[in-house]
C-alpha cells in the first residue's frame, strides 16, 4: 500500500488534483509496483501568502513549492534506484504541472512494516 501525503502552492483545483491523481498512480506501478486500488493520494493546498521559504512569502515570488511524503508498506520491495528514478519523474512532471517549482521542493520516501497499519479496521499482514 502506498500513501502519498501532498502539500502544493496554490488555490484549491479539482482539473490538478485529478492531474495529480493520474501521475501518481502512473509513477507509483512504474516504480513501487503498487496497486491503483489500494493508494491513498491526499492532496492539501496552501494559500501562497501562507507558505514562507527563503524568509520571504511565496506569493512574493514566482515559483510554486511541494512538499510530498510518500509512506510505503515494506512489503514493496524498493530499492534506491527506484526511489531515485521516482524523485526524479516526480519533480519532472510537477514543474510541468504546477509550473516553476521552487527550489526548497521536498519530496520524501519512508518505509514501514506492513503490520504496523490497518486498513478498514484490519491489520495488514
Amino acid at each position: 500500500m502506498t500513501t502519498f501525503n501532498i502539500k502544493i502552492s496554490g488555490k484549491e483545483s479539482h482539473k490538478t488534483t485529478s492531474s495529480i491523481a493520474k501521475i501518481l498512480r502512473a509513477l507509483d506501478a512504474r516504480y513501487f509496483k503498487g496497486d491503483p486500488e489500494s493508494s491513498l493520494i491526499l492532496v492539501e493546498y496552501i494559500d501562497r501568502g501562507n507558505w514562507v521559504t527563503h524568509n520571504t512569502l511565496l506569493s512574493d515570488q514566482s515559483s510554486s513549492c511541494l512538499l510530498m511524503s510518500v509512506f510505503l508498506a515494506d512489503s514493496n520491495t524498493i530499492n534506491e534506484t527506484d526511489k531515485t528514478e521516482f524523485i526524479k519523474e516526480t519533480f519532472l512532471q510537477f514543474n510541468h504541472l504546477l509550473g516553476d517549482l521552487h527550489k526548497n521542493s521536498y519530496i520524501t520516501i519512508q518505509q514501514y512494516n506492513a503490520s504496523s497499519y490497518g486498513k478498514n479496521s484490519k491489520q495488514a499482514q
